[in-house]
C-alpha cells in the first residue's frame, strides 16, 4: 500500500517553491516501489520540473527545482537531470531511463550528452 504526500517551501514573498509528490509505503520501505527497479525520468526545463515514474507509471516524484534565475536551458535540465537521477536511485532503481518523445535514454547515455554539450558551451 502506497501513500502520496506533498510538500511545499514558500521563499518569503516569492511564493511557492519545491512542491513534490512522493509515493512511499505505509510500513516506510521502498521494496516493491518500481517495478522491475526501472525508473523512467521526464524533464521539463520550460517549468523547472521533474518526474520520476515506474514503469507502470505510478508517479514516484514530481518537484520542481530551485535554480539560478540566468541559469542557462543546459544548467537548468543539468540540476532537473541530478535531482531526478538522486531520486531514482534513492528510491531502489538499478536501471533509470530519461523519456524524451518515445525515446528511452539510458542515464549514463545522456550525461555524456549533457557533458559534451557543457563542454561545447565553455
Amino acid at each position: 500500500m502506497y501513500c502520496v504526500s506533498k510538500m511545499t517551501e514558500f521563499w518569503g514573498s516569492y511564493g511557492e517553491s519545491g512542491s513534490s509528490y512522493i509515493r512511499e509505503t505505509k510500513g516506510g520501505s521502498f521494496t516493491g516501489l518500481l517495478p522491475g527497479d526501472v525508473a523512467l525520468i521526464e524533464l521539463d526545463t520550460e517549468r523547472g520540473i521533474y518526474m520520476v515514474t515506474g514503469r507502470d507509471g505510478g508517479i514516484i516524484a514530481l518537484s520542481t527545482v530551485r535554480y539560478n534565475p540566468k541559469a542557462t536551458e543546459l544548467e537548468v535540465r543539468r540540476a532537473l537531470f541530478n535531482a531526478a537521477t538522486d531520486v531514482a536511485y534513492h528510491y531502489g532503481a538499478k536501471n533509470a531511463f530519461v523519456v524524451q518523445g518515445v525515446d528511452r535514454i539510458p542515464v549514463n547515455e545522456y550525461e555524456v550528452g549533457l557533458l559534451t554539450a557543457e563542454g561545447d558551451e565553455r
